[in-house]
């Protein structure tokens, strides 16, 4: 049986500092952004990304995209 792997959408995430709490604990926050297109330049995306950072107070933790395959017996 053959396989084939569909690319569907992905999203682009960021995640931010947003304080620590009265443990010590870091208190962060993650915004994500879906139905970014399958085709989608990563530097794309990664420059966008970086745009809503620029308006934001917070320190970034992380910038992720998340790609997602879908997997189909022929």
């Amino acid at each position: 049986m053959a396989l084939a792997v569909n690319t569907m959408d992905s999203s682009g995430s960021i995640r931010f500092h947003i304080g620590v709490n009265e443990d010590g604990k870091d208190i962060t926050t993650t915004r994500i952004f879906s139905g970014v297109k399958a085709n989608t330049d990563d530097a794309d995306l990664y420059e966008f990304l970086t745009a809503l950072i620029q308006l934001q107070e917070n320190p970034v933790i992380s910038v992720v995209r998340t790609s997602k395959k879908e997997y189909v017996e022929e």
